[in-house]
């Protein structure tokens, strides 16, 4: 079924006129979609408040009134190739000016988006184009390119995955992470984005056990992009397996510089992609973080007086990797 999956797509993207690729698993975050005019890859964008809910446990996550793009948060993932024509259409939906800044790419400065530095911010209900041709491949991200503490406080990131024009390291499953924290008061909907006291530790918008788990059979090859758009770092670490650190956030290391690891630190603002065959045994793997109050949310206070504590135990920064059976070469 992956291969014919595969197939049509490789098929649908050459009638469309676009480089065909294979595309990334969100883990739960859509992938932006695009239309070709002429020779040029056009996405719409647009940051807008959105409602969300770190979990589904009602007595433990309540919703909250966070900034995404396209009515979700994080924000939906962009993917091109290496040489494609990139044209993104941004609309502020917000109440305030912003800009978007496109983290990492190399590109012409007044698309850089680096708020009132390179381009005239973006007022509330006006749309302005970022036009580029993309020059590199690899993992990148986008996100609020103005009063970054508030508006990506707020939740405004996203992945940019440039795919090389030819896909020289293919694996079987290609997976992204994106790790965000929050400081949510109690009683209140809103994240207070001047608090350096967090009590909420996401991955792709939700906390453990809500956040998909990656999945494969024993001995697949499986890739993992991490980024961390969030005021701390974090390690991140993983159960039962080793694998190569590839890339540090500007396109692939040379093979030289890989380097292995079980565990990976992503310092504030940091991609890494780590790669790694399913192990031999199967079983759920833990994935997490390893600063372990960051897998136990809402940890910051004591109970509210005259009310129960509810918390959830193990409800943070962590997901799981299900390894099935089998062998990648029977398939």
């Amino acid at each position: 079924m992956r291969i014919l999956l595969a197939v049509l797509f490789f098929c649908s993207t050459l009638m469309d006129g676009a480089m065909a690729y294979n595309p990334v698993n969100g883990l739960g975050m859509p992938t932006l979609p695009f239309t070709m005019e002429g020779d040029v890859k056009v996405f719409k964008l647009r940051a807008e408040p959105v409602v969300t809910r770190f979990c589904s446990m009602e007595k433990i996550c309540k919703s909250n009134l966070t900034w995404g793009y396209n009515g979700v948060t994080p924000g939906p993932v962009i993917e091109a190739v290496e040489g494609d024509k990139i044209r993104i259409e941004f609309t502020n939906g917000l109440q305030m000016h912003t800009a978007v800044h496109w983290h990492g790419l190399e590109l012409p400065n007044a698309m850089d988006g680096g708020g009132m530095h390179t381009q005239r911010l973006v007022q509330p209900g006006e749309t302005f184009n970022y036009e580029f041709t993309l020059e590199q491949s690899g993992t990148f991200l986008y996100h609020s390119g103005h009063m970054q503490s508030l508006q990506v406080g707020m939740g405004q990131a996203g992945f940019f995955i440039a795919h090389p024009k030819k896909e020289e390291h293919p694996v079987d499953h290609d997976y992204l992470m994106m790790l965000q924290i929050w400081s949510i008061p109690p009683h209140d909907q809103i994240p207070d984005t001047m608090s350096m006291e967090f009590n909420w530790f996401t991955i792709n918008g939700k906390v453990g056990p809500d956040v998909p788990h990656l999945r494969a059979m024993s001995g697949e090859k499986i890739r993992v992009r991490i980024a961390n758009l969030s005021m701390m770092s974090h390690p991140i670490h993983l159960h039962g397996h080793t694998f190569w650190i590839v890339e540090d956030g500007g396109g692939r290391n040379p093979e030289s510089a890989h380097t292995r690891a079980n565990t990976i630190s992503l310092s504030a603002g940091e991609s890494k992609t780590v790669e790694f065959h399913a192990s031999k045994h199967p079983g759920p793997w833990l994935f997490h973080c390893h600063f372990l109050h960051h897998i136990m949310n809402d940890m910051d206070r004591p109970p509210v007086p005259g009310e129960k504590m509810i918390m959830a135990k193990e409800a943070g920064m962590f997901t799981v990797l299900d390894v099935e059976s089998g062998s990648a070469e029977k398939k």
